[in-house]
């Protein structure tokens, strides 16, 4: 990893190089650049930026391109009111004065009137009120003030229909456990898509390992809830689209950020970015170590992710991802049953020591990503991305050695025309993925006297495991008048699993399946005012096991498990957004009904080693509300809630029939209240959020369950400047009232050992300062 950070460190110093190089102004004159974005960080292509001198004439006028930017060239030196504007927002005017010889990047941020936000997780740039479905758009300042930037758990809480939380273990999915309209496994994360800047973080299996995410540099985070097989495929829940924060209009920006906290957390990110002409670049560095509330849960995780942007031309753009993640060690505390949850949650079990349960893991992604307008109403865009995985993990009874490569090409024209006088776009392109996994399992040798990494044991699995996925689709959006509109779409997608035995002592078991769906949507919207937007939905999703899941077979063995078939999905939505002008307030509603076959449901053996079966049927339905209400110009507050009926309609597993039970995993309700504080005077800000979950059952036989909890989390801190750097300190604290709760479970866990305790009052405290040069 020192390596690769020093290489890391040494593309930077070449970028703020770059980045530093003299404009060619002609002399005697001033340029203005900068891009224009809504408040959600989407670009405004189109947006017009107009230098008016002090008389109210134009001296000089662009529109942002499709990527946002707009440059005014060969202004005379003077003071300028710089307009920026588009028809649906506010516009927003900001006053400049300019000397010869003067480059200034002036950004723009427009206020949207209702539904106008961008939304990019479609796969077009669409307005948020002509998509069907419910979607949460998460700024970039929620994400980063008074946060950790950690987790995906900090950013997302208060997201309805999303059961998100911080399970305060790095070796399990990255010490993160998500659910969208599902309940939450155990030990992966399932039905939900992750993308970042992008690249998909799901692999062609199904699997998401959210290692990779880098808040430190996020600007806004989209999530799609619901099934969205049509555009991504393997996705019976949700999507989670993250992206990287639009470097700086300035030639360079530098931005450390130090914390320190509770339990040893300790966390250090440097940020660089800039833009010179049309290449920008925007590059994060960080390291986090904690040693955890409970023995044996210590982690440290190391991360860098560079995003480079270069606009070829007015209609063409190249942009560059690479992200990479080190766990040199996050060590595993166990799961207890529930009297030791209950009175003693650090404890951890004698064997956690002995057998070292640990994992250590390295993961990188990589794409480049093509973008080409045709004109003004046909867009290109083809990504393709690779990535790969290594893991060590020591687990109860068992050492897995895993090695991971995977790869892809995601396309996607977007296009507009007319059908009889009505307003027609449509997406259409072709997902191709690959993964090579090289899996070996041995018996858990246990840590020697005075040594501190477990050895190998007895190999017990030795084979290596392929998937190849092929996926053509279109979806079309029909603009009927000013207030209907229709879309519909399908998806195919063709799945190869191949499992080649490489440890013939137990005799090959080599093998594999190829499996397929077709998967159709079709949706309406239906602005009943202008202020209040209706729309319903019908879609399918199918849901393939993944390699892990296939191949943790109940009797131990090696292969695939050909009894675990995919889930198949069928989901009907009705929703409402809107606002109350006169009020403030703007809400959002969810109704949805859906039946699943083949569910998938998590066991374990007598080795603590986990295996999937399928629950004949289940239905799942649930409500989702979330409102918001800017209170006064200072301060604004919100409230969501989410009711979750999730029930085995049908599952009779051997012997014991589980028909009308609960499934577990799934709190049937979720509250959160939340407020923020932010004085644009004296620059202090301050923020609060209540979240409240119920009690919700852990076996399928519903005779044990995780209590309920309420807690109460807290953030403030100062927005300011000092000698024209940007200050801002900002304190946190976690669970403000020390109440006892689990964060995680694992559902039906062998010695009904189902919980991960969570610690108490948490503090933490950081600064963030920085500045740029223009």
């Amino acid at each position: 990893m020192r390596r690769v950070t020093l290489f890391v460190f040494s593309i930077l110093v070449a970028l703020a190089g770059v980045a530093g190089a003299p404009d060619a102004t002609a002399q005697g004159t001033a340029t203005l650049r900068g891009n224009v974005r809504d408040i959600t960080g989407g670009v405004l292509p189109g947006a017009t930026v107009t230098a008016r001198t002090p008389q109210g004439g134009s001296a000089g006028t662009d529109q942002a391109d499709f990527t946002g930017l707009y440059e005014i060239a060969g202004l005379a030196p003077g003071t300028y009111d710089v307009e920026g504007m588009l028809p649906g927002f506010d516009t927003v005017i900001t006053t400049v004065t300019l000397a010869a010889g003067d480059t200034r990047a002036i950004d723009f941020t427009l206020e949207p009137a209702a539904f106008l936000e961008s939304v990019t997780v479609t796969r077009a740039d669409e307005a948020q009120g002509s998509v069907p479905q419910a979607i949460t758009v998460v700024t970039g300042d929620a994400i980063q003030f008074g946060q950790r930037r950690d987790l995906l758990s900090e950013s997302l809480r208060g997201t309805p229909g999303l059961f998100i939380e911080n399970r305060r273990n790095y070796s399990l999915s990255g010490g993160v456990n998500a659910a969208i309209r599902a309940p939450m496994l155990g030990f992966d994360m399932r039905g939900v898509a992750i993308l970042q800047d992008g690249i998909p973080m799901t692999t062609a299996d199904g699997t998401t390992q959210p290692t990779n995410i880098d808040l430190g540099s996020a600007g806004r985070i989209d999530v799609v809830r619901g099934p969205s097989s049509v555009l991504y495929g393997n996705s019976a829940g949700g999507v989670i689209s993250i992206q990287t924060e639009f470097p700086s209009s300035a030639r360079l920006l530098v931005e450390p950020d130090v914390q320190v906290g509770s339990y040893g957390y300790d966390r250090l990110q440097v940020k660089l970015g800039g833009t010179s002409g049309r290449f920008s670049y925007l590059a994060n560095v960080s390291r986090m170590s904690v040693e955890g509330f409970r023995d044996n849960s210590a982690a440290e995780v190391r991360r860098a992710n560079v995003v480079l942007r270069h606009v070829v031309s007015p209609n063409t753009e190249l942009r560059g991802v690479l992200n990479l993640f080190d766990q040199p060690f996050g060590k595993s505390a166990s799961t207890l049953n529930e009297a030791d949850a209950r009175n003693d949650p650090t404890s951890v079990r004698g064997l956690a020591f002995t057998q070292g349960w640990s994992e250590e893991a390295q993961q990188g992604q990589y794409g480049l990503t093509v973008e080409h307008a045709f004109g003004e109403n046909r867009v290109l865009r083809a990504t393709g991305w690779g990535g790969w995985r290594s893991v060590w993990n020591p687990i109860p009874f068992r050492l897995i050695d895993l090695g991971r490569n995977a790869g892809g090409l995601r396309t996607e024209f977007n296009a507009s025309s007319q059908l009889a006088d009505r307003a027609l776009t449509w997406t259409a392109g072709i997902d191709l993925s690959f993964q090579r996994d090289d899996r070996v399992e041995y018996t858990n040798g246990g840590v020697p006297p005075g040594g501190t990494r477990t050895t190998e044991g007895t190999r017990l699995l030795a084979q290596d495991e392929s998937v190849n996925s092929f996926a053509p689709f279109v979806q079309t959006h029909l603009t009927i008048d000013n207030r209907w509109s229709v879309t519909a779409g399908v998806r195919y997608d063709y799945f190869d699993f191949r499992a080649a035995d490489r440890f013939p002592e137990d005799g090959d078991q080599s093998g594999g399946q190829t499996l397929d769906a077709v998967s159709p949507m079709a949706g309406i919207t239906f602005a009943a005012t202008p202020e209040v937007n209706l729309y319903a939905n019908f879609a399918t999703a199918y849901q393939t096991p993944t390699t892990v899941e296939l191949s943790n077979q109940p009797s131990g063995e090696g292969g695939f498990n050909d009894q675990l078939k995919p889930e198949d999905l069928r989901s009907f939505e009705i929703g409402a957004r809107g606002e109350v002008p006169d009020a403030l307030v703007r809400f959002e509603a969810a109704v949805y009904f859906s039946t699943l076959d083949n569910a998938f449901v998590e066991l374990q053996r007598p080795d603590e080693q986990t295996y999937f079966a399928n629950a004949a049927a289940s239905s799942r339905n649930g409500l989702e509300l979330l409102v918001n209400w800017e209170a006064a110009p200072s301060l604004d507050a919100y409230a969501s809630y989410t009711y979750q009926n999730f029930t085995f309609d049908r599952f009779d597993s051997g012997g014991d029939n589980f028909s009308g039970n609960k499934e577990p995993g799934a709190p049937p309700h979720q509250f959160f209240l939340g407020a923020n504080f932010a004085n644009e005077v004296s620059g202090f800000r301050a923020s609060g959020q209540l979240r409240s979950v119920s009690e919700y059952f852990v076996n399928n036989a519903n005779t044990a369950s995780n209590w309920s909890y309420t807690i109460v989390d807290l953030r403030a801190g100062w927005d300011g400047q000092w000698n024209g750097y940007t200050v801002q300190p900002f304190i946190g604290i976690e669970n403000l009232f020390n109440q006892r709760y689990n964060s995680s479970t694992i559902p039906n866990a062998f010695g009904n050992r189902y919980y991960e305790p969570s610690p108490g009052r948490e503090f933490f405290v950081g600064i963030t300062f920085g500045g740029t040069i223009q």
